[in-house]
């Protein structure tokens, strides 16, 4: 099985849920690992995650159709690398609309590219209907749901399942007020505080080594998945062609 460049796209229907610092952790995670990564970011009226990453990350407007041609060109072109998307709640439902309208994800699998959903979790009965509709319109793709503790403290699983049961939930623990403060800073960088302040623990360490740890195992429950994916579907086509030949 040929390795799939995977292109996680961070998604809410809903303004401040975390996407943009879920995104910021992606990136760090990826670099620090030595892995080859682009990022798009969807919000161009306030482009936060771009400004964290300015040489990285490319701020795009897709609010006509010109600018959705350019984006998904973009992602379709040249060697595929991890991708990070910030998705602005503003163009939730154009991003997916075009998505889907134009067969982006058959078109990406075709060149070694798997869309990921990450879409982060809130009680909000609005949220809740956009997650069950999106998942109907991209039924083949991965839906991985995130939930951030700093927006809502409960999660109802019932409301956000994942696509496959084996992807499970990323967690994002709650942060201290003062700690939220610092890591929201311009100048900071995750990984750089890994590497520069291996003296810890402080809450910060603790926070980064957990989270970075649910992007590993993700990583290894999507490739997990994908193999049991294709072997079910291989057992499944061997078992119909015996029946079909009456053996």
């Amino acid at each position: 099985m040929p390795q799939q460049a995977p292109l996680y796209i961070v998604a809410s229907p809903r303004p401040r849920v975390g996407k943009t610092l879920i995104a910021r952790l992606l990136v760090e995670f990826f670099r620090s690992n030595g892995r080859a990564l682009v990022g798009y970011d969807l919000d161009p009226r306030e482009p936060t995650f771009a400004g964290y990453f300015p040489d990285l990350v490319a701020t795009m407007n897709i609010a006509d159709t010109p600018g959705q041609m350019a984006l998904f060109d973009r992602l379709l072109a040249g060697v595929p690398r991890t991708t990070v998307i910030d998705l602005g709640y503003g163009l939730f439902e154009q991003f997916f609309d075009v998505m889907t309208e134009i067969g982006f994800v058959q078109e990406a699998r075709r060149r070694s590219i798997e869309p990921i959903v990450l879409f982060v979790t809130d009680p909000a009965p609005g949220t809740v209907r956009a997650y069950a509709d999106v998942r109907r319109r991209l039924e083949t793709t991965a839906f991985v749901p995130v939930h951030n503790e700093s927006v809502s403290v409960m999660y109802e699983k019932t409301d956000f399942p994942p696509s496959r049961g084996e992807y499970g939930v990323i967690r994002i623990p709650r942060l201290s007020a003062i700690v939220r403060g610092v890591v929201d800073r311009p100048s900071f960088s995750f990984g750089a505080y890994m590497t520069d302040r291996p003296g810890g623990p402080t809450e910060i360490h603790s926070w980064i080594g957990t989270i970075f740890t649910e992007f590993r195992e993700l990583e290894l429950r999507l490739l997990m998945g994908k193999l049991g994916a294709s072997l079910g579907d291989s057992i499944v086509g061997r078992l119909s062609a015996t029946l079909r030949s009456g053996r």
